[in-house]
């Protein structure tokens, strides 16, 4: 989902807005109850690099920006968000 987001504004050569408000916004348009909603708008703020992926990664802009580029550890890093934000549905 939010992969998607991101490499799809990317392709087009659009300026996307912050990580995080690109995902906040994705999550308002979603299907679900607000109680789902809530849960995932938790995890957007939750969300913070491990120290490893810190290493590599200076914030959420960041990982996503090298997602949209193909790097694999950014794309990782934002498949363990989806997940996250998967389990509360």
């Amino acid at each position: 989902m939010v992969v998607v987001a991101f490499s799809v504004l990317s392709a087009c050569g659009a300026s996307a807005p912050p990580a995080k408000e690109l995902a906040n916004e994705v999550i308002d348009t979603l299907d679900v109850s607000a109680d789902v909603k809530a849960c995932m708008h938790a995890e957007v703020v939750d969300f913070s690099l491990t120290e490893d992926q810190a290493l590599g990664f200076k914030d959420f802009d960041d990982v996503a920006t090298k997602a949209a580029s193909g790097n694999e550890l950014a794309i990782g890093i934002l498949k363990e968000f989806e997940n996250a934000l998967a389990s509360c549905n």
